[in-house]
């Protein structure tokens, strides 16, 4: 990364992430300013407690191996900021990145904007100058006030619905599907994935209220065969995010999006969702997840024995941040791996939960559990102990975290 882009990027990580005011005049006006780049691409919106990046990868890909000129803004970045922003799956141009940036921050409309702001005002000025025909962006967080809620995409999703970031947006099932069902536009279809039903009931009025259809379940049927799980570095793209994909696939296709014969299963099959229930390319006893909710953390153990094909992980690394349920994630890792042996540390966040903390929370599930102060060290010192696999979990940042050390980072290309 250049010495210009590396200043840049200084600069807006010292914006205020947590700074909100509670609507999209912010963004709105910064993106005017910059001539409504949003408005130069069409568009498929992802929201979801979980699933979120796996959809987008899957839909971004198969687009892309339709001959379709992609656009994926994603969020956060695992190693490198670049991540966020693909354009053909390749990251952004590092000097456009440097050069805008600074520009944004010299406007007006630039002033006293937050982070996430500017990322997706950066995302969608690159997609539009790139010439992007379609764009796959993820929410951030909810949907109703997230930034990125400014576009009109051609189709809407939610992949899941589960208690996350209650403090931002509700305590309740219900209070956060009306939340995330803020992403819901007027004629848009909407695609549901796997959800408890008193959130689907919830999703699926605020579509009606807002005369938007929800994909019938039998989309997924109708436009190509159900996936299996496919090769490669991405294993874990099965059942309910690639039946998610698929749906949206195919109310694309009933917005005039083309796709060739058997395109779906080839793009599927090459997708990677970097951070997923990945093996470390150098230490093959090294195992990571992003899973960092107790409904991921259900999920992994669900997903383990399908994609790791092995006995359960005898050394958990574990790295929550502080506003997760710490007790609800250690009780789906408990019955799932109850053998497993706990080792807590802490990412470099800022929002990251102490070590010697969550240590007596495992204590307190009935793992045997101990404190180490990095993620670096703990997964050393999980490595050293005589065979076993070593699974890390429970934060996205410890994951990157780790695959700066032990590989696996996602590249230029993906």
């Amino acid at each position: 990364m250049s010495l210009e882009l590396q200043h840049a990027l200084e600069a807006l990580y010292g914006l205020e992430r947590g700074k909100s005011a509670h609507d999209l005049s912010g963004v709105t006006t910064l993106l005017t300013a910059l001539g409504d780049p949003h408005r130069r691409f069409r568009s498929v919106h992802v929201a979801g407690t979980n699933g979120k990046g796996s959809v987008c990868a899957l839909v971004e890909r198969v687009l892309r191996d339709a001959g379709h000129r992609t656009g994926l803004f994603t969020s956060p970045h695992l190693v490198d900021f670049r991540e966020r922003i693909r354009v053909g799956g390749r990251w952004a141009d590092e000097a456009w990145l440097a050069r805008t940036i600074e520009r944004i921050a010299a406007m007006p409309a630039g002033r006293g904007r937050t982070f996430f702001e500017v990322c997706t005002a950066l995302a969608f000025q690159y997609f539009a100058e790139r010439e992007v025909e379609i764009a796959v962006v993820e929410v951030g967080l909810g949907g109703r006030l997230d930034c990125t809620n400014v576009i009109t995409p051609e189709v809407s999703v939610i992949t899941s619905i589960g208690l996350d970031h209650t403090e931002i947006l509700g305590d309740t099932i219900e209070a956060i599907a009306a939340e995330k069902a803020g992403i819901v536009k007027p004629g848009v279809p909407v695609v549901l994935g796997e959800m408890p039903a008193e959130a689907r009931a919830v999703i699926e009025r605020i579509a009606r209220e807002r005369g938007a259809p929800v994909a019938p379940a039998a989309a997924v049927e109708s436009f190509g065969r159900r996936p299996g799980a496919p090769r490669g570095a991405r294993p874990a793209t099965i059942d309910a995010n690639a039946l998610t994909a698929v749906a949206a696939l195919g109310a694309l296709a009933g917005r005039g999006v083309t796709f060739a014969p058997g395109v779906v299963e080839r793009g599927m099959r090459a997708a990677r969702w970097p951070g997923l229930l990945e093996r470390s390319p150098i230490e093959p006893r090294l195992w990571w997840d992003g899973a960092h909710n107790a409904d991921g953390m259900r999920r992994l153990v669900e997903l383990w024995p399908r994609v790791a094909g092995r006995g359960a992980p005898g050394t958990i690394v574990l790295a929550l941040s502080s506003d997760k349920d710490a007790a609800a994630m250690l009780r789906a890792l408990r019955e799932g791996f109850p053998s497993a042996r706990i080792i807590a540390t802490r990412s470099r966040s800022e929002r990251a939960l102490a070590p010697d903390a969550l240590a007596r929370a495992a204590t307190e599930a009935g793992f045997v559990a101990e404190a180490l102060p990095d993620v670096a060290m703990a997964v050393r010192h999980a490595l050293d102990r005589p065979g076993g696999i070593v699974l890390l979990a429970g934060s996205l940042f410890a994951v990157g975290e780790a695959m700066e050390i032990f590989g696996g980072a996602p590249g230029e290309m993906l």
